[in-house]
């Protein structure tokens, strides 16, 4: 998310359609070098299911989960990190999972069933976007993407290189409710002020599980990256 490369981002097209930190080159916004996939043409309200609660106002009980039966825990806007958190390591990336609330289950070579709650989607962005950078992108997209014309721009996109790994460090509630949330995924970099670059991601709960939003242009977030300072986002514990 200096020039990282990501799994797709040799390709110039490719720029506009690929997700989060493993599919964004950096540039320079607001006079610091932050990572984008693209900038999107398109509002992206259009690409998110009706308005969202604010992060002030999230459910105090645990929402109902469904489909894989996954505990939601704590749907506050800074939920604590569950005692079995660990990381993960393939091909040079590492990224926190939970056996409790999410990734609980696999289909095929992917990560899949995560808790109906902040936490959940949270872990769900990391699990994706390590996803499409250490397997199949196309088979990755087809899953955790929701059919949309979004998704057809993206999967009409050709393949490219792989990008380097990043550190994933933690994430923003933005807003959630039960069926839509709003995370910033952050991840650490040298190249902003902060040492800390935010990408805005929307997700939809459907059948059962999250589901990453796509903007109509094949934007895969919302807005523009942000740089975030420690303290006003949740750290994933133990970073390696």
């Amino acid at each position: 998310m200096s020039d990282m490369k990501n799994e797709r981002v040799a390709n110039p097209q490719w720029k506009k359609a690929t997700l989060w930190a493993s599919t964004v080159v950096l540039v320079l916004i607001l006079g610091m070098a932050l990572l984008v996939i693209f900038t999107p043409k398109k509002d992206e309200t259009s690409a998110v299911a009706g308005p969202l609660a604010p992060a002030s106002t999230v459910p105090s009980s645990p929402a109902t989960q469904d489909g894989c039966n996954v505990p939601a825990g704590d749907t506050s806007a800074t939920p604590k990190m569950p005692d079995d958190l660990r990381w993960e390591a393939e091909n040079g990336w590492t990224w926190p999972v939970s056996d409790t609330y999410g990734p609980t289950a696999r289909k095929g070579d992917f990560g899949v069933c995560f808790a109906r709650s902040p936490l959940g989607a949270a872990l769900m962005a990391v699990t994706l976007n390590t996803a499409i950078s250490t397997s199949d992108f196309k088979q990755a997209v087809e899953l955790y993407v929701p059919d949309s014309p979004g998704k057809d721009y993206v999967l009409a996109e050709p393949a490219s290189e792989r990008g380097e790994p990043i550190s994933y460090s933690g994430f923003i509630v933005d807003s959630f409710t039960p069926d839509n949330a709003q995370v910033t995924m952050v991840f650490s970099t040298p190249d902003t002020p902060t040492g800390f670059t935010g990408l805005p991601l929307s997700f939809r709960w459907i059948d059962g599980d999250w589901k990453q939003v796509v903007l109509d242009d094949g934007s895969m977030f919302r807005g523009q990256p942000i740089a975030p300072q420690r303290g006003s986002f949740v750290e994933w514990k133990a970073t390696p």
